[in-house]
């Protein structure tokens, strides 16, 4: 199985892009344990959410990596 992005657009932490009021999916990238799951964020802020949490600009998976996920934009 194969997936095809038709536009993806990937950054490493919350951009001022992302300032909007309606809530935007966008994919998670862990790069510590290899986890891949989709988050929403609405404005620059992660929405709630039990294995992500938000330090400034960038997000972490509660895994214990140090390592800040990357994030991919699915639209």
């Amino acid at each position: 199985m194969t997936l095809t992005a038709v536009r993806e657009q990937r950054f490493a932490g919350i951009s001022e892009k992302v300032n909007v009021t309606e809530p935007v999916e966008v994919m998670a990238f862990c790069p510590g344990c290899k986890a891949f799951q989709t988050v929403w964020l609405r404005g620059n802020t992660l929405m709630s959410t039990r294995r992500f949490s938000q330090e400034g600009s960038q997000i972490f998976h509660n895994c214990g990596s140090d390592l800040a996920c990357q994030l991919y934009y699915t639209w």
